[in-house]
């Protein structure tokens, strides 16, 4: 067996053994009942003994005489609560790690309860179900869903009062009453009346203020109906109330100008079909939320609350304090794994209710223990398209409740499914990166480097890309919890940006490398593609740190103003690396020299392979690479000897000073006649010239111009007009001359 394939099967081992530790734990668990809790409902709250046997569950709590009876399902309960002659039917279910339960009553009011080992402190409320109450809470109910939409149920209201004695319009009168009672905070289940009563009265009071209002219950047959007062009272009611505390503009979805406003913005929003997401986010108070968490979490944060509110119990508007002056937090749930409350937030608007920071920190936990409990029916319609988060969860719950067990920041399955995802994310990155080979390096990339570094790159961007997308996507199944979301939002988008950059600056070197390899551009245009490549790799990785910045919240903006004082310090650091991109784009745009030019600089000389955006390479007639900077290039005075449209024959022909003055004057003609007669000399300038008496020769200057650009020519061209020189030379009896010395042996003699 290879290394290669040794290491994927002890990957896979250690894969295979870390779910086998985990499935355990996803095993279903046999729930019981038997035994203390404590339980709190209305601030009250009394200790409930259960017992257990099968799927029969007795109890009582002794504090109020009462006794529960009922049946098991798994973690349903169902039975019906006795106590001082009064009795109902209620339905519980407990949490799946067994340490709490909520219940709900047919009335859709709510109970919660923890085990007395975790000796926690638990709070709640119940409404006492008496008719007046009921028919007043649906009253309520039936208006309160009016806001929604659904203007047509004010008829079905108008059921609920007794207008047989009150002969008004029915509608305008329901309207009116409405409006004040949607102006008062209470309980509704303050109208209880004694068992012979046929009438009962209520104060209900604005919350606030010292202004009150009295409401009258009247009992017809064996059916309790709101006794309606005179129209000209509700509208004296209706002023005071408004008089004491004027109604503020913004009372719609947008309100969160007290605790009922916000309330009703949450709720609102899950009920809008148009889905008004913005405005239950914002009924969250962020403040202690990481920059990350706000943009990612706070959705999910705001449907916890929502889908948590769904399985508390009934809400009725007028039940939550609509004071925007309370000075206290309004607490709408407790539980032993956290609240539900709303707190006053300053901000430069003004006072505004939102859900408090420690709600968001315990609402994950707070809506595990309410997991499976049926929603409330009498509850506002959700019109938005559940979350993918839910229905997943859904599923995976009826598969088995062990797999939602907590385990350390997450659940169980969102363990698992993480793995997955990356176990997967890293195969398909694999087989991309295949499909990628096979339809482009094998195309485009040298043989020699399919195998090498290029290849390698290409497969880890390839697998790191699919991974930070992956991971991505993941997020909208699995909803991380902001712990783990801080650290998964930085690995895929770090992932993502990163391998993405490496896949564009590998994509433009395959390109150019393409480009060169089948000279697809002619030399002299490659270093136009050359620039282009450097600027798109400069560019990208610019971009690409922007954007990584941006995306993990890094406050890059302060950092780029800040450059005022540190980017002197930079420019001069960098001055030589500006300059010589400088210098490039100089060369590039006046282009005295261009890839494949032949040119010469200072005492320098070859043919130039590449101008980049740094320096210029040039192959000296050595065969060796000559780098030099570009900003000491174009300071250089450069000859370009490919720039040539002719080339320069200039020699001194040096003949012996034997030579007479008639040879040399035949010479000097029969030269010019040579050069005249030449295809390839020029006409004009063309010289031949006794020049002077040289050292050791008679010297006979030559300057002509031959046509021709192309060294190699040149040279072969000045070979064949020396060889004719040489001819003319001999035919002329006539010798060149070579250095000598010439001794005389001869003495001076006197005269005489």
């Amino acid at each position: 067996m290879s290394n290669t394939n040794f290491r994927r099967l002890f990957r896979l081992s250690i894969l295979a053994v870390f779910i086998w530790f985990l499935l355990p734990l996803a095993q279903a668990t046999q729930f019981d009942w038997t035994g203390e809790w404590d339980s709190t409902w209305h601030h009250r709250g009394a200790r409930v003994s259960l017992v257990q046997t099968g799927d029969h569950i007795k109890g009582s709590y002794k504090l109020y005489g009462g006794t529960v009876e009922g049946t098991a399902d798994g973690r349903e309960f169902r039975g019906v609560w006795k106590e001082a002659g009064r009795e109902g039917n209620f339905v519980a279910i407990m949490s799946a790690d067994e340490r709490t339960f909520t219940a709900r009553f047919g009335s859709g009011d709510w109970m919660t309860g923890i085990r007395v080992v975790d000796d926690n402190e638990f709070l709640g409320h119940q409404v006492d179900r008496s008719v007046p109450a009921m028919t007043l809470y649906h009253f309520l109910s039936i208006m309160n869903a009016v806001g929604p939409g659904r203007m047509e149920l004010q008829s079905e209201a108008s059921q609920f009062i007794d207008f047989a004695q009150t002969p008004v319009s029915e509608l305008d009168y329901t309207q009116t009453l409405f409006a004040v009672l949607d102006r008062l905070t209470f309980r509704v289940w303050t109208a209880h009346p004694q068992p012979d009563d046929s009438e009962v009265s209520v104060t209900l009071g604005q919350a606030g203020t010292d202004v009150s209002f009295n409401l009258h219950f009247v009992k017809r047959g064996d059916e309790w109906f709101i006794s309606p007062p005179p129209m000209q009272v509700l509208k004296s009611a209706l002023h005071a109330l408004e008089t004491a505390r004027p109604q503020r503009v913004d009372a719609g979805l947008q309100g969160l100008q007290s605790p009922r406003d916000t309330l009703r913005t949450l709720i609102h929003s899950f009920s809008d079909a148009g889905g008004a997401l913005e405005a239950a986010m914002a009924t969250l108070d962020m403040s202690e939320l990481s920059a990350l968490a706000k943009e990612y979490e706070a959705p999910k944060l705001a449907r916890y609350i929502n889908r948590s509110l769904q399985r508390i119990g009934s809400l009725t508007w007028q039940e939550v304090p609509d004071d925007p002056d309370r000075s206290t937090d309004y607490v709408h749930f407790e539980h032993p794994m956290g609240s539900i409350a709303l707190g006053r937030v300053v901000t430069d608007e003004g006072v505004i209710w939102q859900f408090t920071p420690e709600t968001l920190q315990t609402i994950r936990a707070v809506y595990a223990a309410l997991d499976n409990f049926p929603a409330n029916e009498i509850f506002y319609s959700q019109r938005q398209t559940e979350s993918l988060y839910f229905q997943v969860r859904g599923v995976v719950s009826n598969i088995s409740m062990g797999f939602v067990r907590q385990l350390g920041p997450m659940e169980l399955w969102q363990w698992l499914g993480l793995l997955l995802v990356l176990g997967g994310a890293y195969a398909l990155g694999r087989v991309v990166n295949a499909i990628f080979y096979a339809l482009v390096l094998r195309r485009f990339v040298p043989a020699s480097e399919q195998q090498g570094l290029v290849r390698w790159l290409f497969l880890w961007s390839f697998r790191f890309l699919v991974v930070g997308v992956a991971l991505r996507v993941a997020d909208r199944v699995l909803s991380f919890p902001d712990l783990v979301q801080v650290v998964v939002v930085a690995v895929s988008w770090t992932c993502t940006i990163l391998s993405s950059m490496m896949l564009i600056l590998l994509g433009v070197g395959v390109v150019v490398g393409h480009i060169k390899e089948t000279n697809a551009i002619h030399s002299n245009h490659m270093t136009p593609v050359s620039f282009v490549a450097g600027i798109v790799r400069v560019v990208v990785v610019v971009f690409a740190i922007l954007l990584l910045a941006d995306v993990l919240q890094v406050p890059y903006q302060s950092v780029l103003a800040g450059l005022g004082l540190g980017g002197l310090a930079v420019a001069l650091a960098a001055q030589s690396t500006l300059q010589n991109f400088i210098s490039g784009i100089t060369l590039y745009f006046d282009k005295p020299i261009a890839v494949g030019d032949y040119c010469k600089f200072g005492d320098k000389s070859g043919t130039v392979e590449f101008i980049g955006m740094r320096s210029t390479r040039i192959r000296t007639a050595a065969r060796t690479l000559l780098t030099v900077p570009n900003s000491e290039f174009s300071n250089l005075q450069i000859e370009n000897y490919a720039q040539r449209d002719r080339m320069l024959l200039n020699p001194t022909l040096k003949l012996r000073y034997e030579t007479s003055p008639d040879q040399l004057r035949k010479l000097l003609e029969e030269f010019r006649q040579l050069l005249i007669d030449h295809p390839k000399v020029a006409d004009d300038p063309l010289r031949v010239r006794f020049a002077g008496f040289g050292a050791h020769s008679l010297d006979v200057d030559v300057l002509a111009y031959i046509m021709s650009d192309n060294e190699s020519e040149f040279v072969a061209i000045r070979e064949d007009i020396y060889l004719r020189i040489m001819e003319v030379v001999e035919r002329a009896g006539a010798r060149l001359a070579v250095p000598s010395v010439v001794n005389y042996n001869t003495a001076d003699t006197l005269p005489g």
